[in-house]
């Protein structure tokens, strides 16, 4: 699984976001920066969205939630303890 998903991030992001970078003139660091975060919210944000119009339940507000909570202990602390 993880070399079938080596393979589509090497064959159709990583060039992808190369034309992308050059259409809007964006540098390589702001690039990778705004859609890596993108990429990485997107399941949380189909979650919510088929969880909320589809199923027509309240996990999309937990999981929001919950995301932003994470992002802010976590991630920001993991950050901090690199640098």
């Amino acid at each position: 699984m993880f070399i079938a998903l080596a393979i589509v991030c090497d064959e159709f992001f990583v060039p992808s976001l190369t034309v992308i970078t050059e259409k809007l003139s964006i540098s390589d660091d702001v690039a990778g920066a705004t859609f890596m975060a993108a990429g990485g919210s997107a399941p949380e944000l189909f979650t919510s969205l088929i969880g909320v119009f589809i199923s027509h339940s309240n996990v999309g507000i937990g999981t929001i939630v919950g995301s932003a909570v994470f992002n802010i202990l976590f991630v920001i602390g993991i950050s901090i303890n690199i640098v």
